[in-house]
C-alpha cells in the first residue's frame, strides 16, 4: 500500500465531508476541516488556537465546559451533546457534537464531528406547532379542540361548573372565497380570529375548526346572561370594516350556543346542540345568535334533507368521483383518489360537504364508507376484467368506520370476495384516527396490511404523528396536506416543511403524495424536492367514472 496516497485520500475525505470535523487540544482547536468553518462562518485559519467557550452561546457555555472536563480529566472515551453555538454573524445555531479522546504528540486531545441540525430542529419544531395550532390563524385546531374539550368537560363533571360552546361561521364566505379568491378568504379568517380574540376572556379558548367554522369554550360563568354579553361583544368586535386589496367591506357571524349541562351531558351531545343553534340562527337571517332549545332542530328543511340522505343511501345515489394521482418522475397516472358525490334527484349533484356533516350526525357516516368502498371495488374489478387495471384507487375511512368494533372483520370479508383486488385499494387514515388508540390503531393496520390492503396517513401535518409513531404503522403512503403545497412558491417555511416530511417519508420508506397542486410552479418545486407523486387540480379536479376513462385510460 502506498502511505502517502492513502494519507493524501484520507485527507481529502475529511476535509470534503458534510460534517464538521475538529481536534482539540488544551481547549483549542488545533484542526478544523471546511464544513466546520462553514458552520461557525469564520475561515479555518481564523477558528485555529480559538476556545470552543468563545464560540458558545452564553447559557450553554457550562454544557461545553462540562462535557469537556468530562473527557480529558474522566477519562471518558466516547460522548456525545447539544449545544447552542454563536457564529462569527451574530446568528445562533442547535449543534450536536460526537467526541473522543485520542494522544497526540503526547498530549491528550478531542477528536470528533459537529453535525449543525438548525434547519432540522426548526422544520420538526414547525411540525409540532402544527399539530395542535392553525397554521392560517394561529388559533387552536381541532386536533387539540379535540383532546382539551374532554378535560374541560371532566373538569366541569368533577366541579360542578357550566360550560358554554360558541359555535360560528362567517355568513356568506362561500361568495367571498369565489368572489375575490382565496387569499381574500384568508385576510378574512385572519382578521375574524384576530377581532374576536381581543374580546374573549383569558378563561375563554378559541379554535378554528376548519374552514370558516370557529368555536369558543367559555368556562367560569354562572348564568346564560354572562353568555348572552359575550356573544353581543363578539358581534361587536365584527362591525368594523375589512380590508382585502382595494376593497372594504363588512362580515357577520351565525353563532349557535348550547350550555352544559341543560343542552348535553357530553361534549359530542353539546356540540351537535350548539350546530343545531347555529343552523337556526342562519335561518333566523344570519348576523345574529341563537340558543339551543329542545324544538331547534325541528326545522322542516333538516328533517327534509334527512330523510333525503336515508333514502339516497338506500337507493345507490351516492357516486365515485376520482381524482388522478401523477408520477412526478414519468408524468404518467400512478393512482386516483376516490371522492364521495350525492347524485340527488331533486338538488342534482351534491358537494361532500353539503351532506358530510349531516351524515356524520345522523351516524351514517359508517354505512357511507362501506357503501365507497364496495363501489371502489366493483370499479376495480371492471378495471380489471377490461385489462386497465395498474394502478391504485384510494378510500378515505372515518373515524366513524375505523373505530367501530367490526372494521376488521368487515374488511376480511371485503378481501374473502375481493383478494386480488386489495392490492389495488389504499384505505386512507387521517393522523387524529391513528392518535386516538394508538394501540389498538398499530394492531389493525398491522392486520390489513397482513391480508393486502395498502395504507396512507391523510392531510399529513394537521395532527400529531411523531417520526416514532410512523416508524411503528405499517403504512405505505403519506399525502401531505394541501394548505402546506397552496404556498410553497411564496412561502420558505411552507418549503422547508414540505421537504422535511418528504425526507422523512422517504427516510421511511414510503411513497409521499402531495395533495392540491394547482399551478406549474408547486409541481416544479415538487419534483426538485423529490416528491413522489401529485393530485390537484393542476392535473385535473375530481371528475365522473366515465370521464376519468376516458382522459386517463384510453
Amino acid at each position: 500500500m502506498n502511505i502517502a496516497s492513502s494519507s493524501e485520500k484520507y485527507k481529502v475525505l475529511v476535509e470534503n465531508a458534510v460534517v464538521g470535523i475538529y481536534i482539540i487540544c488544551e481547549n483549542r482547536f488545533t484542526y478544523v476541516n471546511s464544513r466546520l468553518a462553514e458552520i461557525f462562518a469564520y475561515s479555518c485559519d481564523e477558528m485555529l488556537e480559538m476556545s470552543p467557550l468563545e464560540l458558545t452561546h452564553k447559557e450553554d457555555r457550562g454544557i461545553v465546559e462540562k462535557n469537556i472536563k468530562k473527557r480529558l480529566k474522566n477519562d471518558i472515551e466516547n460522548i456525545e451533546y447539544s449545544f447552542r453555538a454563536l457564529r462569527k454573524d451574530g446568528e445562533i445555531r442547535n449543534l450536536h457534537v460526537y467526541g473522543t479522546i485520542s494522544i497526540i504528540d503526547g498530549k491528550k486531545a478531542i477528536m470528533g464531528t459537529i453535525i449543525d441540525e438548525t434547519d432540522k430542529k426548526l422544520a420538526t419544531s414547525r411540525l409540532e406547532y402544527l399539530a395542535n395550532y392553525d397554521s392560517l390563524t394561529g388559533l387552536y385546531n381541532r386536533y387539540y379542540f379535540n383532546m382539551q374539550s374532554e378535560h374541560i368537560m371532566n373538569q366541569a363533571r368533577r366541579n360542578e361548573n357550566k360550560i358554554a360552546i360558541l359555535l360560528f361561521d362567517i355568513d356568506n364566505f362561500k361568495r367571498i372565497n369565489d368572489s375575490l379568491g382565496h387569499k381574500a378568504g384568508d385576510v378574512v379568517l385572519v382578521r375574524t380570529a384576530e377581532l374576536v380574540s381581543e374580546v374573549l376572556r383569558d378563561s375563554d379558548s378559541f379554535y378554528r375548526i376548519g374552514g370558516d367554522e370557529f368555536t369558543v369554550i367559555m368556562e367560569n360563568f354562572n348564568s346564560t346572561n354572562e353568555v348572552k354579553i359575550l356573544v353581543k361583544r363578539i358581534q361587536q368586535a365584527l362591525r368594523t370594516s375589512i380590508e382585502v386589496d382595494e376593497f372594504s367591506f363588512h362580515i357577520s357571524l351565525s353563532i349557535g350556543v348550547s350550555i352544559y349541562p341543560e343542552h348535553g351531558e357530553d361534549m359530542s351531545a353539546l356540540q351537535k346542540s350548539a350546530d343545531v343553534a347555529m343552523y337556526q340562527a342562519k335561518k333566523d337571517g344570519k348576523n345574529c345568535f341563537s340558543i339551543f332549545a329542545k324544538d331547534s332542530g325541528s326545522s322542516s328543511k333538516i328533517l327534509e334533507l334527512e330523510d333525503e340522505l336515508y333514502e339516497g343511501l338506500e337507493r345507490g345515489e351516492m357516486e365515485i368521483y376520482l381524482q388522478p394521482q401523477i408520477d412526478l418522475k414519468t408524468d404518467y397516472l400512478l393512482g386516483a383518489e376516490a371522492l364521495v358525490r350525492w347524485n340527488n334527484p331533486k338538488r342534482g349533484v351534491l358537494a361532500p360537504a353539503v351532506f358530510l356533516p349531516l351524515a356524520k350526525e345522523m351516524g351514517l357516516l359508517y354505512k357511507l364508507d362501506l357503501i365507497m368502498i364496495e363501489n371502489v371495488f366493483l370499479l376495480l374489478e371492471r378495471y380489471e376484467k377490461l385489462d386497465m387495471l395498474d394502478f391504485t384507487i384510494s378510500v378515505n375511512i372515518s373515524h366513524a368506520l375505523f373505530h367501530h368494533q367490526r372494521f376488521f372483520s368487515i374488511m376480511q370479508k371485503f378481501h374473502h370476495r375481493y383478494t386480488y383486488l386489495c392490492n389495488y385499494m389504499v384505505l386512507e387514515l387521517t393522523e387524529d384516527i391513528l392518535m386516538v388508540d394508538n394501540a389498538h390503531a398499530i394492531k389493525i393496520t398491522k392486520s390489513l396490511k397482513l391480508i393486502g390492503y395498502r395504507l396512507a396517513i391523510d392531510d399529513f401535518g394537521t395532527g400529531y404523528s411523531s417520526f416514532g409513531h410512523l416508524k411503528m404503522m405499517p403504512i405505505h403512503e403519506l399525502k401531505i396536506d394541501r394548505g402546506f403545497i397552496r404556498d410553497i412558491a411564496h412561502e420558505s417555511k411552507d418549503k422547508a416543511i414540505v421537504k422535511a416530511i418528504v425526507d422523512m417519508g422517504h427516510t421511511l420508506d414510503l411513497t409521499v403524495v402531495a395533495e392540491g397542486a394547482e399551478d406549474r410552479e408547486q409541481v416544479k418545486l415538487l419534483k426538485e424536492m423529490n416528491c413522489d407523486v401529485v393530485q390537484g387540480y393542476f392535473y385535473s379536479k375530481p371528475v365522473t367514472v366515465e370521464d376519468f376513462q376516458n382522459r386517463w385510460l384510453v
